[in-house]
This record gives structure tokens, C-alpha cells and sequence, in this order.
């Protein structure tokens, strides 16, 4: 053991490894001036955006900052949340609304009938027709499902439910 610390004594000696020790020492020096510089260019970034980081109100202004953004991402999942429940109880609205006026029974009672059709985006609703004639009117209700009547349309109905069902 003695003779491996004697040969490891020996090469140290040797200016080769005086010279590298110098270049190492020197290396280590400019890294550590290198990144000072870096750290104080930051602290100065940092000064400008939140004010002087020795301030002690720093601290308080950083918390603040962290409240409100917490405060915003509450708020944008309350809207989210809003929004999806909106979406799924949404398909009972009426999204298409049109009447349709005609004649029902030619040179009677002139274009007093018509029908009128809501229908949700899903093709789902009714149609409501008054039939006009010189004698009165009648009143009919019909229930859409997905763009189908479960009872058989006139003409015109059959022409406004096309109008906005698109197999």
C-alpha cells in the first residue's frame, strides 16, 4: 500500500500534474464567475417583473400573484363544469323553430292553416298543425323522434320536417 501512495506522491510531483491542478483550479474559477453573472442578471429580470427581490413584500407580492391564478383556474373549471351541464341538458331546447302556412283546403278558407315545427338538435320535437276550412279549425299535435313522425304527415308536413331533418 505504501508503494501505491509513493508512485501516486511521485506523479503529483511532476509539473504535468502541477500544470493540470492550475488549468482545473482556473476552469472552476471562470464556471463559478460565469454563473454569478448568470444569477445576478436573473435577480435584475426578476427585480423588473415583481419589484426588488430583497423587498420583503416580494414574498407577499408572489402569494398574491398565486391566489389569483388560483383563483382564475377555479373559475375557468366552474365555467367548464357550467358549460358540459349546459351541453347535456341542452338537447331539450328547440334548436330549429319554422311555420309553414298554406291552404289546407283550396279556395275555402285562403292560407290559414299551417304547421309549425320545433325540433331539438337531435331531430326530436313536434309539429303542430291547424287546419283551417270555413267551418272552423282543428288542431293536431305530432311528436318527431329523431326526424320520424309516429304518425303519417301531410304533404306540407312531410316538406317542413324535410327542410330541416338531413338523414
Amino acid at each position: 500500500m505504501s508503494g501505491i501512495l509513493a508512485g501516486v506522491g511521485s506523479i503529483l510531483g511532476t509539473v504535468w500534474a502541477q500544470f493540470a491542478t492550475l488549468v482545473l483550479t482556473l476552469a472552476a474559477v471562470f464556471v463559478g464567475i460565469v454563473l454569478l453573472v448568470q444569477w445576478k442578471r436573473q435577480r435584475a429580470r426578476l427585480g423588473l417583473i415583481f419589484g426588488q427581490a430583497a423587498d420583503p413584500s416580494f414574498y407577499a407580492h408572489i402569494d398574491t400573484l398565486t391566489r389569483a391564478f388560483d383563483q382564475q383556474t377555479a373559475m375557468e373549471k366552474e365555467l367548464r363544469a357550467g358549460f358540459a351541464e349546459l351541453e347535456q341538458t341542452s338537447h331539450g331546447f328547440f334548436d330549429t323553430v319554422d311555420v309553414e302556412h298554406y291552404d289546407a283546403f283550396a279556395g275555402q278558407a285562403g292560407k290559414f292553416s299551417f304547421s309549425l315545427l320545433m325540433l331539438n338538435r337531435h331531430g326530436t320535437g313536434m309539429m303542430l298543425t291547424s287546419l283551417t276550412n270555413a267551418q272552423g279549425s282543428k288542431l293536431y299535435a305530432k311528436r318527431i323522434e329523431s326526424g320520424k313522425s309516429d304518425t303519417a304527415l301531410s304533404r306540407e308536413e312531410q316538406e317542413l320536417l324535410s327542410r330541416h331533418v338531413h338523414s
